[in-house]
Parts: structure tokens; C-alpha cells; sequence
């Protein structure tokens, strides 16, 4: 399948721009990263509860949102924006700049703007996305893990879908 607006969004100048200023802004940061690597960890694992709940979803929207859904820290680490507000403003820009069609642009931004809101309907895109970026996390193997403000009973400390 491909992957065409998630393949632009990778493509878009704007984007890579964000990313390599999130890159330098956490480059010393002990705790998880918010980088590609997470972001496909998230878009994986939605996938795969998706399948298992047999809910049906666009991958190319669930792999957009992934890559989009924390490129607002940016804005969290310079002004204190809440990086899931930041998170929307910026994909709705970079979206508009790829030419996303409106109906699925809001469906991302939407996800995006309730990442770090657990209090959806649990088969809800949302509720799934919420999930997803929480389990794409590994604390039982972080070296930061004791000095972690999460809860122990929010942090990963088993591989579980």
C-alpha cells in the first residue's frame, strides 16, 4: 500500500525543518524522544490493535498522525505551548502545504489534538492513537526509568499490544 500522504509529509520541507529542531532541542535529553522512531513505534501499534479489534482505519492516516502528533514540542521546549495544541497548528499547516484533503486532514488533526486524552470511547481512533503513543514507550528498558515523572503504574514495564 502506499503511503501517499504520509510519504509527503516525510518529503516536506516544513516538516523536516521541525524535526531536525526537535532532534537539537532534545539532544540531551535522558527521557523518551519524540522522533521517527517513536512516531512509526506509534503508527505500528495502532495498526496492530486496530487489526486485532477489527476496526478499520486508513493506514496512511494512522502513519500522517504518528509522524505529526508531537512535532508541536517544539513550541512546548521554546514558549510553553502545550505541544498537542502546537502539534495540530503545525500539521494543519503542513497538511494544507501537501494538499491533504480536508475531510482526512481534520481526522489527523483531530487525533492529534486528543493524543493526551485518555477519555474517548475505547474502540475510538482517538482512544486507539491515546494508547498506542503510552505503549510505544520503553520504560522497562530506559536508563532514565528512576528518574522518570510518570507514575509507576503509567510506565511500560512489560511489551504488550
Amino acid at each position: 500500500m502506499n503511503l501517499e500522504i504520509t510519504n509527503k509529509i516525510l518529503a516536506n520541507k516544513n516538516y523536516l525543518h521541525e524535526l531536525a529542531l526537535l532532534a537539537k532541542l532534545e539532544q540531551n535529553r535522558i527521557f523518551c524522544k519524540h522522533d521517527i522512531e517513536h512516531f512509526l513505534a506509534v503508527a505500528r501499534i495502532m495498526l496492530i490493535m486496530c487489526h486485532e479489534k477489527k476496526i478499520i482505519i486508513n493506514p496512511d492516516i494512522i502513519y500522517a498522525t504518528a509522524l505529526l502528533h508531537d512535532i508541536g514540542r517544539t513550541e512546548e521546549y521554546k514558549n510553553h505551548i502545550p505541544h498537542d495544541i502546537a502539534s495540530a497548528q503545525k500539521a494543519e499547516i503542513i497538511l494544507n502545504e501537501i494538499n491533504c484533503e480536508s475531510e482526512i486532514k481534520n481526522k489527523i488533526i483531530a487525533m492529534i489534538k486528543n493524543h493526551g486524552n485518555g477519555n474517548f470511547i475505547d474502540n475510538s481512533p482517538e482512544n486507539i492513537f491515546y494508547q498506542a503513543d503510552k505503549k510505544a514507550r520503553l520504560c522497562f528498558c530506559c536508563p532514565a526509568r528512576e528518574k522518570c515523572n510518570w507514575s509507576e503504574d503509567k510506565k511500560n514495564l512489560n511489551i504488550e499490544i
